[in-house]
């Protein structure tokens, strides 16, 4: 007899997305969290419009509260020849989130559809095939759940991925935020800027309440200084946008995936969201890939059951379009020089959004 059908390591939102679906589909599932309840995670808190009609599949609605101001912004875009050439897409809106209150938000929906969720626990281990043995250190104490399926949520440097793969080593890029108190003439738009030695994948400016998040990327090999790239950043975004800084509210360094994993899973062992590499590489959002995901992950479950396949082959086979649409963007990210750059700027300032 197992504990739970389902455990999901990592809180996140490709964690909340499995664990929802799972439990909205009649599963017994529980999510664990290595941190607390408020946790917190580098991102520039930007999604897709579409991201609403996903989380709508949950039964969940954004509230307010979890939006920054402006709530509402357009995509702007600055190629290497800058601003002279620049301006915003047609019709096309994000979502400005606070990232933190974001991810507590879910969490809370999640136990109220009837996740079980355990904060400050540590996933170890896990041991067997179609019957597993997952290991926890929860609070100081060590416990050994049984359970049918896995799913490792848990980020970048998942746990759950290094058992699954200990040979194989994940793709990512560097990326530095910093929340600014500055001044420029920025306007209601999430601002992406696109030239190779300044910004050698992406450059980004988002005004968020009282201030300005201003961040690039860079490859983690190869990419020179990530210090050395925001300060020459920071210079052409005062020569082409007036910006001026005044006191710097926060300064964060992470990692972020660059490439889905060939294979995101074993057995009745599955990696959704950053774990698995799902990250849009040429703007680094990820956020609309971990809930898309998550949700694939609970649908595949379910036709495990059904079926008594594996849950790896069963999700493989619905998560295909998510790792093309990943592959594409690397392609398009490495693929780009400052000319290439220029001209897909120009195409999608003509572009019109249904």
């Amino acid at each position: 007899m197992s504990d739970y059908d389902v455990i999901v390591v990592g809180a996140g939102p490709a964690g909340t997305a499995s664990a929802v679906k799972c439990r909205k589909l009649g599963l017994r599932v529980l999510m664990v969290e290595r941190g607390g309840p408020w946790r917190h995670k580098v991102c520039g808190g930007v999604i897709p419009g579409a991201c609403a009609d996903v989380l709508s599949d949950l039964g969940l609605t954004i509230p307010p509260d979890v939006l920054s101001f402006p709530s509402s912004i357009g995509l702007y875009y600055v190629p290497p020849s800058g601003r002279k050439n620049s301006g915003s897409v047609r019709d096309y809106k994000l979502l400005n989130l606070r990232r933190d209150p974001f991810d507590w938000w879910l969490c809370e929906s999640a136990r109220d559809a009837g996740v079980e969720v355990l904060h400050e626990t540590e996933f170890l281990d896990f041991v067997g095939n179609e019957m597993l043995g997952v290991l926890l250190r929860s609070r100081g104490r060590r416990l050994k759940l049984a359970n049918k399926y896995l799913v490792g949520a848990d980020g970048v440097h998942s746990r759950v991925r290094r058992l699954l793969y200990p040979d194989v080593r994940a793709e990512t890029r560097t990326v530095v935020q910093e929340s600014w108190r500055a001044v420029g003439d920025f306007g209601d738009f999430f601002y992406v800027f696109l030239r190779g030695a300044v910004t050698p994948t992406y450059g980004y400016v988002i005004p968020k309440d009282e201030w300005l998040v201003v961040g690039t990327a860079v490859p983690a090999d190869g990419g020179g200084s990530v210090s050395r790239h925001m300060s020459l950043f920071r210079s052409w975004l005062g020569e082409e946008f007036g910006f001026e800084p005044v006191s710097m509210v926060r300064r964060e360094v992470a990692p972020i995936p660059s490439g889905a994993l060939e294979r995101n899973g074993k057995g009745n062992v599955i990696l959704v969201g950053d774990a698995a590499g799902f990250c849009n590489a040429f703007s680094g959002e990820g956020i609309r890939l971990a809930l898309e995901s998550g949700i694939l992950a609970g649908e595949s479950v379910v036709r495990a059951e059904e079926s008594g396949a594996p849950l790896s082959s069963v999700y493989s086979g619905l998560v295909g379009d998510v790792k093309r649409f990943v592959a594409k963007t690397i392609e398009m990210s490495n693929g780009m020089s400052d000319a290439s750059r220029e001209m897909f700027v120009r195409s999608e300032l003509c572009r019109l959004i249904p």
